[in-house]
Parts: structure tokens; sequence; C-alpha cells
């Protein structure tokens, strides 16, 4: 996420346990938010994902 234009990273918290990913924080579009995930399912080993992300500040 650190490296995609569209995801400030630095507002999104991550924790991974047993292949489940769940993201936390903040973000300022849904776009941003569904990207976030996007990349977040995309990524090895990850077999679900929790969006506990917030739109706006």
């Amino acid at each position: 996420m650190a490296l995609d234009d569209l995801v400030r990273a630095r507002n999104i918290d991550v924790d991974t346990s047993d292949g489940v990913v769940t993201l936390r924080g903040s973000v300022e579009s849904a776009a941003e938010r569904e990207r976030a995930v996007q990349l977040a399912r995309e990524t090895d080993g990850v077999t679900s994902v929790t969006d506990q992300l917030t739109v706006g500040h």
C-alpha cells in the first residue's frame, strides 16, 4: 500500500493473523478505501480482509 499512489497508507493500520488482514483507520474517499481493500486481498497468503476503514476525517 505504501507504494500505491491512491492510498495514503500512513493513515491505515494493518493487522494480520493467520491470513486474515484487518484494515483500520481513515481514508479520504471511497475510491481510496476500495483500493486499500483490493491491495490487501491481492497480497500473497491473505485469505480474507476485514475492512474497518472510515471515509473522511
